[in-house]
């Protein structure tokens, strides 16, 4: 257990933050160092784990069966794959199989609790914190942080805290309603660490249009791709929702992640709306309908194909006004443009989301700077790190989380190893004293 004298924490192991990465590096820290030793997790907010227990809805979309290295954005693709050659999927569902969770996988390969719980993982993290004896020390903000000849040397509300090795997994800057927060950033930056730019990611995009706001709570199926002045970045395909300034839903968290860090004033989204058939079909569809269906007006012509809403807001983008007009008026290169718009209805982007909006943040402190074996420093022996502070995102779908629990089972068996290793050599340098 931690003692504390003169209100200062003394520690073998300080874990900085109390989220998902951190919690899982305690734990595999305490599990390798065993209960004499002294460890402690700090978290700022008044309970560890807030943010986890908002995952998938509440039910913890706890990792994808996909997850790899090529499904994440970040400085160092060479680090990631030693990460992930360290505590894959199957390693981390066994993680969780020792402290009692039992899953499930569901569609797109996404894995769930089988209780459909994201507490019960909060939960069964924090109850192997109490068996192995690990403190949890909530309301408690690291502020500063430095090396000495000892370890590291903390400040924090509740007094100085010491440590031999320190964990630092405070989470990023998205969800701050929810714990984000940046000054692990700060902490790490003050150790010789750099930082990429951060930005929102796996969030609604902002778009411009005036047919927005009609649409807005509309959910459809779409064909979705980001791109800016020299063609696609990224496409997908999935269910689009409209929103009064923005379009959303899982596809576009998907676009929002791969365009996160591209700067530009020319990003548009084009969404295709009937995916399932080329240009060409859709001609020869609207045609069709022009000819059996002549005594409507245009504000009824693509009703059945669309939710009404969403097709008289097409037929307007593409000039069809006013939509009072029948359907027999109109021509073949109506019909075309008609057409085009429905294979790309174009959307200017019109910045960026806001952080509450956002799921993770993109950017971070380069992983470059860091073993991907072990999670330590390269700069700064005794230094660990795992999670979204590092420069580390990936797609929606449990991706996120994967990485929390590699890289921060991999930090806390990395930062044990480093703590008996010093032990060992402390206890061999008294025997042969006393020899």
């Amino acid at each position: 257990m931690i003692t504390i004298n003169n209100t200062a924490y003394e520690l073998d192991l300080a874990v900085i933050g109390g989220g998902a990465a951190g919690l899982a590096a305690a734990v595999a820290a305490g599990r390798e160092l065993g209960d004499n030793a002294k460890t402690a997790v700090f978290d700022a907010q008044p309970r560890c784990g807030k943010k986890l227990l908002a995952t998938g809805n509440g039910r913890c979309n706890l990792t994808n069966r996909s997850a790899k290295p090529s499904c994440y954005h970040s400085d160092d693709t060479q680090a990631l794959t030693r990460a992930f050659s360290g505590v894959n999927v199957s390693d981390t569902l066994e993680f969780f199989e020792t402290l009692g969770l039992i899953c499930r996988e569901e569609e797109e390969g996404r894995i769930y609790p089988s209780c459909g719980q994201a507490s019960a993982v909060l939960d069964l993290l924090r109850l192997e914190l109490a068996r192995l004896r690990i403190a949890e020390v909530c309301g408690c903000r690291v502020e500063k942080i430095r090396r000495d000849t000892e370890g590291f040397v903390m400040s924090s509300p509740l007094g100085t805290i010491r440590a031999s090795c320190v964990i630092i997994a405070c989470g990023g800057r998205a969800a701050p309603n929810l714990g984000g927060v940046d000054w692990g950033y700060d902490l790490l930056t003050s150790l010789g660490h750099t930082s990429t730019r951060l930005n929102p990611s796996l969030c609604p995009v902002p778009v411009e249009s005036p047919h927005l706001s009609s649409l807005k709570g509309i959910r459809a199926h779409a064909g979705a791709a980001i791109c800016d002045g020299r063609g696609e970045i990224y496409s997908d395909r999935g269910e689009v929702q409209f929103g009064d300034k923005a379009l959303s839903g899982i596809v576009m968290f998907q676009l929002s992640s791969a365009a996160a860090n591209i700067r530009g004033e020319d990003l548009c989204v084009e969404l295709d709306m009937l995916p399932e058939r080329d240009g060409e079909e859709i001609v020869s569809l609207l045609t069709r309908r022009r000819t059996l269906l002549p005594h409507l007006t245009l504000e009824n012509f693509l009703t059945g194909v669309f939710n009404k809403r969403v097709g008289m807001c097409i037929l307007k983008q593409a000039g069809m006004t006013p939509l009072s007009r029948s359907v027999s008026e109109l021509t073949d290169a109506d019909i075309r443009r008609i057409s085009s718009v429905i294979k790309r209805w174009r959307f200017s982007v019109s910045g960026r989301s806001p952080w509450n909006s956002a799921q993770v943040t993109s950017g971070g402190i380069r992983l470059a700077e860091f073993d991907g074996l072990t999670m330590q420093s390269r700069l700064c022996d005794g230094l660990f790190a795992a999670g979204e502070v590092l420069n580390v995102d990936g797609f929606c779908g449990g991706f996120n989380l994967q990485w929390a629990w590699s890289s921060g089972i991999l930090a806390g068996r990395s930062a044990a190893a480093v703590l008996r290793s010093r032990k060992a050599h402390r206890q061999t340098e008294n025997d042969i004293e006393q020899f």
